[in-house]
């Protein structure tokens, strides 16, 4: 997954997916000490593998992708389904560490269907008008001189994701409660502006945006051991 070898050194599958989508299925699966590797390549879009007489660095900015179970029997959606017990429901919870959840930009609960929703099919938007709506924004940040908003950071994201006073109270009663860190702030910026974009929006981010962007970052206390 990160990278290395015995032999020679090679890439791993996040460097391989640099510019593109890496999905983890299953996270609360995975042994907490990879999940945990990918702190670093997360944060600074790189990563070094290092071994006894060497030391190689690899790019690893891709997109991560991580959808798992709130626990190990995968029945813990409604009362009285679960067959876990409590301690084991910790356990499962403990692989996803704070540090690991906190660089997610987005994470969100998905609920079981209902059978009737199973057989009426997906209801809303087809994928046609959100592809439109997507390609708009992304050129709002091609012109900004980015790739995506994810790049944004620095002076750049204040003068981009500038907020008004109605927002900027959102966002400073988060980090007073501690439901925000630093750098949830800066991710949380980054999702309300391309909120904004994708509802053709420019200027300073609003209360609504920084609400929604929000409401797509629930509490890791919410999701269990769900992180997507």
């Amino acid at each position: 997954l990160i990278g290395g070898g015995t032999a020679w050194m090679r890439p791993g599958e996040i460097s391989l997916a640099t510019r593109g989508v890496l999905f983890l299925d299953e996270l609360g699966e995975f042994p907490r000490h990879v999940l945990d590797a990918l702190r670093q390549p997360l944060e600074e879009g790189v990563v070094r593998v290092c071994r006894a007489k060497a030391s190689v660095s690899y790019p690893a900015r891709f997109l991560l992708v991580g959808a798992t179970n709130p626990c190990p029997c995968g029945e813990g959606g409604p009362p009285g389904s679960c067959r876990c017990s409590d301690a084991a429901r910790a356990r499962y919870g403990r692989r996803l560490s704070g540090p690991l959840l906190d660089r997610f930009d987005l994470r969100i609960e998905v609920g079981r269907p209902q059978p009737d929703q199973l057989l009426a099919g997906p209801a809303g938007e087809s994928t046609a008008t959100v592809a439109s709506r997507v390609a708009a924004a992304r050129a709002l940040a091609a012109q900004r001189g980015v790739v995506g908003n994810a790049d944004l950071s620095g002076p750049h994201l204040d003068e981009v994701a500038s907020l008004t006073p109605a927002a900027e109270a959102l966002l400073e009663a988060g980090l007073r409660s501690g439901r925000l860190s630093g750098r949830g702030l800066q991710r949380v910026r980054r999702v309300a502006r391309t909120v904004a974009d994708l509802a053709g929006r420019e200027g300073p981010l609003d209360e609504q945006d920084v609400c929604l962007a929000l409401q797509l970052r629930a509490e890791p206390s919410h999701l269990g051991a769900v992180a997507a």
